[in-house]
């Protein structure tokens, strides 16, 4: 493939992602799914826009595409902490292994909103019982490099939600494939997130007892009754994904990624980010466009904006450190904080 030929795909799969923001939303699909913490992103493509799933080349692509653990040559670990909204706090933890066979890797995703109070319509200021919420995913990966271009990945998880004894537990599927053109580092990949079956909450607050009050000769005792819940559906997310080198050598590179998102819960977003290295430092930055210009004009310019820095160092031998730091503005709800730290060996 010669340069300008490579060249003007990359134009044309750009000039694709622009021409795929419509001028108005025919309607919304906020609120369409459930277990929306299966959408929080953690690490570096964080800081990138969330425009990462052409570039995914550690640990946290267990989240963003599968198929990017089988760039890895060796093994990896990294811990993120998100500090969300309020009092919400997101844990990621993964661990990368490579084998013969393929790269295998072990993920948790875990969502704590620490503790309520309960209230009710007779005891409003509180009953003195407290309960609290969480979000879980244990997910298992493979990948391969099918080519020495060509690779894909494939993640199995369970996902949880519980709300004091209220709860629905799941199973969900991660797919995605990467390929590498040989010019210039120019990827391309997709993936296909949080594809599974509808859920449903069950549990006892979900009981009552209907006393019909009849009176003699009628009379009746309580009759106990459950009220039925709707199924929801999981946060399906289809991504596709072009990362181009503008530079890259010994001392670093600059790499610019562009993103369509695609989700079944919310309008569709186009990711922008960069990344730019030079020896230890990397500085990041990226833009999240909604698609619905409405709602982007209603909660202002800022929001989808994200920034971060991160620092490489290999104290010994095959054993190198990465420390990530990314922030995200959030509209009306704040800004994120998102700091991972990640080990080669």
């Amino acid at each position: 493939m010669t340069r300008n030929k490579a060249f003007t795909k990359l134009a044309a799969a750009l000039l694709l992602a622009v021409l795929a923001v419509p001028g108005q939303a025919v309607f919304t699909k906020i609120g369409m799914a459930g277990l929306t913490f299966l959408k929080i992103a953690p690490g570096r493509g964080a800081a990138m826009g969330d425009a990462f799933v052409a570039i995914a080349d550690d640990a946290t692509a267990t989240y963003w595409n599968p198929a990017g653990l089988a760039l890895l040559g060796g093994r990896e670990a990294i811990v993120n902490h998100i500090d969300w909204v309020a009092d919400i706090n997101h844990e990621f933890v993964a661990v990368v292994v490579p084998t013969r066979v393929g790269n295998i890797a072990v993920s948790v995703t875990a969502l704590t909103m620490g503790t309520f109070e309960e209230t009710t319509i007779e005891q409003y200021q509180g009953t003195g019982l407290t309960f609290s919420g969480t979000d879980l995913a244990v997910g298992v990966s493979y990948a391969r490099l099918i080519t020495e271009k060509l690779g894909f990945g494939l993640t199995a998880k369970v996902v949880n939600e519980k709300v004091w004894d209220m709860g629905c537990t799941g199973a969900a599927f991660d797919f995605g494939v990467h390929y590498n053109t040989g010019w210039r580092n120019l990827r391309l990949a997709m993936a296909i997130n949080n594809f599974g079956p509808d859920l449903k909450y069950s549990g006892s607050q979900l009981n009552f007892t209907f006393d019909p009050d009849w009176e003699w000769p009628w009379t009746r005792e309580p009759v106990p009754g459950s009220y039925l819940t709707e199924n929801f559906a999981l946060p399906v997310m289809f991504r596709f994904g072009v990362a181009y080198d503008f530079w890259n050598d010994e001392n670093g590179h600059l790499t610019m990624a562009a993103d369509l998102n695609h989700a079944n819960d919310v309008n569709e977003k186009v990711n922008l980010g960069f990344e730019y290295n030079y020896r230890p430092l990397y500085l990041r930055g990226g833009y999240v466009i909604n698609t619905d210009p409405g709602y982007a004009s209603d909660l202002g310019w800022k929001t989808g904006l994200s920034f971060g820095v991160g620092l490489r160092v290999r104290p010994a031998g095959a054993f190198g450190l990465k420390l990530d730091y990314a922030y995200r503005d959030l509209a009306r709800l704040g800004s994120s904080h998102r700091v991972g730290l990640a080990a080669e060996f």
